[in-house]
């Protein structure tokens, strides 16, 4: 006894065929049993598409740098008709094309989406109930703690850990990692990092405890006399991040602000993206202030919420709001890497004294920063503006023992002239092999892929020719991509010359 073919099944149930077709399938259908389970899963396959059809589209994340996604769905798209089957594989398509869209569906659910720098426990899958069964048990995903790297130590900034051990100074607090429960005394500046692009800064004569720090929500609690400097990546839906300043709250979703207390009174400035401000005193139930970018909100201790108008920023004061954040290590991965891969610098300079690391300005006075290993730059000037002596320090993945003193003498040229570093820039361009340069992009440029990116990588070059370290700076290319690229610039043979360090750019 013949059967109908799959496809001609799956025709009959979205109605394509003609009239005459359509009588002779249902006669069929109607008088064997086979053809009858087989068109039920066919209808169950479709109605399964139906529902991604009407379904929003899914969060896609971007686990991968310049990931091409596409998403479409709706009644419009067609299945593509395959030719008839052989006889003895006809049962096996719709099996098959169930299978297929119950794949598509359970690929394209929406996933609880972390974006807080931490590997967050997956949350327990949700099942779709049958009739007549109970309903299915989600599980919420469990928050797990975060940990930030303290970057920067300006001055004689301590933390009292949640179990009371009191750390002073920028060695013994730059060894500790920031968790919950710990309260942050700045007399300078005490930045730490906590993700690529999350940050936060806590600034001079102030104190902050980090109230809650874990993968669902960090909330910062500001004392009577504090200010704090954040700069966070954007949060998922269900991510917190919020600043408590008094019966005052900050909460955001990405963007860099600042919150300043003293006393009731508060002030907040957004550098970019977006805030909301919002009360939990007297005026609670008022509503809330959203500030954009480039703006700033001043409340008085007994001022409500809704009577004060958010007022645009200058460029002076834009410029000062973003200068308050030292900048963030590069290549980020997790702490434990950072403490591993990282060196510190304790620097002691006069008081007043404006400090540089690798032409980028750090701090005033005297300070402990975190840096990737390599040759570094340090130069100072004094409260006038006049440039100090600078003084190159190489650093191997450690901290250095003893400070390094920037005495202030008069000012001596430093090593490696601006001509010294184009010769060498000129002669490491020419010896890059570009076939290999090429090659490490390949298969990004089959896709589409690799046109406008770069590596932007850190170079010290010895007298010799020797390259002496070869750091990755900055890139928009996958690490695998990015290691290929120095590993092929450091093959670059050069020839005697000026002992310089600088930053070159690879582009395609």
């Amino acid at each position: 006894m013949s059967h109908v073919a799959a496809h001609r099944l799956a025709d009959f149930a979205r109605g394509r065929l003609s009239a005459g077709a359509t009588a002779r399938v249902r006669t069929h259908v109607d008088g064997c049993d086979r053809c009858r389970a087989a068109l039920a899963m066919v209808r169950g396959a479709h109605a399964a598409f139906a529902e991604i059809a009407t379904a929003p589209a899914p969060d896609l994340r971007w686990d991968h740098i310049r990931a091409q996604t596409y998403w479409q769905s709706g009644s419009s798209i067609a299945l593509p008709v395959a030719p008839p089957p052989r006889r003895w594989t006809w049962a096996l398509a719709p099996v098959g094309l169930a299978a297929a869209a119950a794949a598509v569906w359970l690929a394209m659910r929406p996933a609880a989406d972390h974006r807080l720098d931490a590997s967050t426990p997956a949350p327990v899958a949700g099942l779709t109930p049958v009739a007549g069964s109970p309903p299915a048990i989600v599980a919420a995903p469990l928050a797990a703690p975060l940990a930030a790297v303290v970057t920067l130590v300006e001055g004689n900034g301590q933390v009292v850990a949640a179990d009371g051990t009191t750390l002073v100074g920028g060695a013994a607090v730059g060894a500790h990692r920031l968790s919950a429960g710990d309260r942050i005394v700045s007399d300078g500046r005490l930045a730490a990092q906590f993700g690529p692009d999350s940050s936060i800064t806590v600034g001079p004569h102030s104190t902050v405890v980090l109230a809650r720090f874990d993968s669902r929500a960090v909330e910062l609690a500001l004392d009577d006399q504090a200010r704090v400097d954040v700069e966070v990546s954007h949060r998922a839906p269900d991510q917190r991040f919020v600043v408590i300043a008094g019966d005052r709250q900050v909460e955001v979703r990405g963007t860099a602000f600042r919150v300043e207390r003293d006393g009731a009174a508060v002030a907040v400035a957004c550098e970019h993206g977006r805030v909301v401000v919002s009360s939990t005193g007297p005026d609670a139930a008022r509503g809330s202030v959203e500030l954009g970018a480039g703006q700033a909100l001043a409340l008085g201790a007994d001022d409500p919420l809704l009577a004060r108008a958010v007022v645009p920023m200058t460029a002076a004061e834009l410029e000062a709001l973003a200068a308050a954040r030292p900048p963030t290590m590069p290549l980020w991965t997790d702490p434990d890497t950072i403490y591993r891969t990282t060196a510190a610098i304790p620097l002691l300079v006069p008081a007043g004294h404006a400090i540089a690391i690798d032409g980028i300005d750090i701090g005033r006075g005297s300070l402990w920063r975190r840096v990737p290993p390599g040759r570094h730059l340090i130069e100072t000037r004094d409260q006038a503006g006049r440039a100090l002596p600078s003084r190159w320090v190489d650093l191997d993945g450690t901290a250095a023992e003893t400070p390094i003193i920037i005495a202030a003498t008069p000012p001596v040229a430093p090593a490696g002239g601006a001509s010294a570093r184009r010769q060498r820039l000129a002669e490491l361009a020419r010896a890059i092999d570009q076939t290999e340069l090429r090659g490490c992009v390949r298969s990004l440029a089959k896709q589409g892929l690799a046109s406008g990116t770069h590596v932007e990588l850190e170079v010290g070059v010895q007298a010799s020719g020797t390259i002496r370290y070869l750091n990755i700076v900055d890139t928009d290319l996958p690490d695998r991509v990015a290691a290929c690229v120095r590993d092929v610039v450091g093959r670059a043979r050069l020839g005697a010359g000026g002992q310089v360090s600088w930053r070159h750019r690879v582009s395609f």
